[in-house]
């Protein structure tokens, strides 16, 4: 075990392992930041602001905002850290299948009820449920092609080149 470990700092492997590796850390905390602050931080102030206005409309509403936040910063993160692998791509797919499945639920399927004092109002919202599904599977294709893609060019690199005759 020592003696694989010298063999390993000394093969540089580690070092080099460190060098690809701290650019995408640094890259994926950076944008896990960036993405945070943008999709909570400033949401939760705004909606702190209007809760005054209508409290049921967005108390019922937070979890929901909460765990959308945690899937984005998840992935995001993630796909940072497998940058140029097969398993960015594989993120990618995995973030618009959950994505898919997370709006569904949160809609109630497109028809959603609000409760004010004495007052029931139902909204049908599956028009608008299904033009974000078509985006999501849009971007679902796009991830598969990707990775289709990605597996393609690394195939063909390992392809010997024709000399000329």
């Amino acid at each position: 075990m020592v003696r694989w470990c010298f063999q390993l700092f000394e093969s540089g492997s580690i070092k080099s392992l460190f060098r690809k590796m701290l650019p995408r850390v640094v890259k994926a905390i950076v944008k896990g930041l960036l993405y945070f602050v943008f999709l909570y931080v400033l949401p939760k102030f705004l909606i702190s602001s209007l809760s005054d206005f209508a409290p049921s409309i967005f108390a019922s509403y937070g979890l929901f905002l909460d765990v959308f936040i945690v899937i984005i910063l998840f992935f995001v993160v993630a796909s940072e850290l497998t940058s140029g692998t097969i398993f960015q791509h594989a993120f990618n797919i995995g973030k618009a299948l959950i994505l898919m499945i997370f709006i569904v639920y949160a809609l109630g399927g497109g028809i959603m009820s609000i409760d004010f004092e004495n007052v029931h109002v139902v909204a049908d919202l599956r028009i608008y449920l299904v033009m974000l599904l078509v985006i999501d599977f849009c971007g679902l294709a796009k991830s598969v092609l990707q990775a289709i893609n990605f597996l393609s060019e690394k195939a063909e690199k390992q392809l010997p080149t024709p000399s000329p005759s």
